[in-house]
C-alpha cells in the first residue's frame, strides 16, 4: 500500500494522489467513508450497489408466487413449517 503525504487546503479538503486513486481504482464521484478513532483518521472506498434497471426481467416476476395469504409477514415462518411437514408426510 502506497503512503502518501496530502496537504488540507483552507476550505478543508485533500487531493488523493494519483498513484492510491490508481491503485484503489477511484474515480471522480466514487464515496469514500471517514472513521475516526484515536486521533487517527481512516478513508475507505464504499462500494455502491447499483439499482436494477427498469428493463431488468427480475420485474416481471413480481406477484408472480402469490399464495392469496393476507398475513404473510406475520406468518411467514408457520407456513413455511406447516408446508415442510406436508411435503414430508
Amino acid at each position: 500500500m502506497a503512503n502518501e503525504i496530502m496537504r488540507i487546503t483552507s476550505k478543508g479538503q485533500l487531493t488523493i494522489p494519483a498513484s492510491i486513486r490508481k491503485e484503489l481504482k477511484l474515480k471522480g464521484g466514487d464515496y469514500l467513508r471517514v472513521d475516526v478513532e484515536n486521533k487517527e483518521i481512516r478513508i475507505k472506498k464504499v462500494e455502491t450497489i447499483q439499482p436494477l434497471s427498469s428493463d431488468d426481467p427480475i420485474w416481471n416476476m413480481i406477484g408472480i408466487g402469490e399464495s392469496g395469504q393476507k398475513d404473510i409477514a406475520v406468518n411467514h415462518d408457520a407456513y413455511l413449517c406447516q408446508e415442510e411437514v406436508k411435503r414430508w408426510k
